[in-house]
């Protein structure tokens, strides 16, 4: 009589086991990947999302026009600062702003080197316009209107950004100097609304992370929750093997109809 070797059970057991935790620890971090997913979505819809959608929509042009400071003051007071160049913090009340108006070329494109004096002054975008002034306090206009020729310019759409990336005083330096010296310096206008300049702007980075940042993250999430549902849905996995004993099932009857047509043809 043979003998039947008693750690083999023992060895199926551990092996289970060992199958068992691993998918525990999977289905955790899957399960905490799908959260992580959810939640990181969300905070890149106002940070990311928001504004390089708006961004797109604004149709800025592709190659940089020349811009020259028609004006620069930096303010202090909630009540001074409607608005800002460049503010540090989206969301935070600002104190401090940075305020640079500009005008452009909108049919040249820029060169570097080129002063400000090297351009005609009929080349220049009439901006002229009435502007309405924002109360602070409330956001909305207070009546009293004012004749501008020139914009503002925006390090963004948002005109916001968060350090160590943005700087506000750097960046007002640096365009303090460019009016100092009385040099021209790239910059993109909006073909929707030319009010609108931007002091930088790529049109792939910006289209890149809207993809970046709807792709990613949806993907992670389906992609885990598929897993999960298939290992904890009993009626996924009745439906899954259902399926491949139907695909691996031969039926008998096809055969000897493949073998009468062998014999037939002999």
């Amino acid at each position: 009589m043979a003998e039947v070797d008693p750690t083999l059970g023992v060895d199926n057991k551990e092996a289970k086991s060992r199958l068992e935790d691993i998918k525990y620890y999977t289905s955790l971090f899957l399960g905490t990947l799908c959260i992580v997913c959810v939640f990181g979505f969300l905070f890149l819809v106002p940070f990311v999302l928001d504004p390089a959608i708006s961004t797109m929509m604004h149709d800025f042009v592709h190659s940089p026009v020349h811009c020259k400071v028609t004006n620069y003051e930096l303010r202090y007071g909630r009540t001074n600062c409607s608005w800002a160049s460049c503010r540090e913090g989206c969301t935070a009340s600002i104190f401090k702003c940075h305020q640079i108006r500009v005008t452009y070329t909108p049919d040249i494109p820029y060169e570097n080197g080129t002063s400000v004096g090297d351009i005609a002054p009929a080349l220049w975008q009439d901006l002229t316009r009435k502007e309405k002034l924002i109360d602070p306090e409330t956001k909305e206009p207070n009546g009293t209107e004012i004749i501008v020729k020139d914009t503002p310019l925006l390090i963004n759409i948002k005109g916001c950004g968060y350090p160590p990336e943005v700087d506000c005083d750097l960046y007002a330096e640096k365009y303090s100097n460019y009016s100092e010296f009385e040099e021209t310096f790239p910059c993109y206008y909006s073909r929707m609304n030319p009010w609108i300049v931007l002091s930088e702007f790529n049109r792939e980075e910006t289209v890149s992370s809207i993809l970046f940042s709807i792709l990613i993250p949806n993907l992670l999430f389906v992609l885990s929750l598929i897993v999960l549902v298939y290992w904890y849905c009993p009626y996924c996995q009745a439906r899954c093997r259902k399926y491949e004993e139907h695909t691996d099932f031969r039926d008998p009857d096809d055969e000897s109809e493949i073998d009468d047509f062998n014999g037939g043809g002999n």
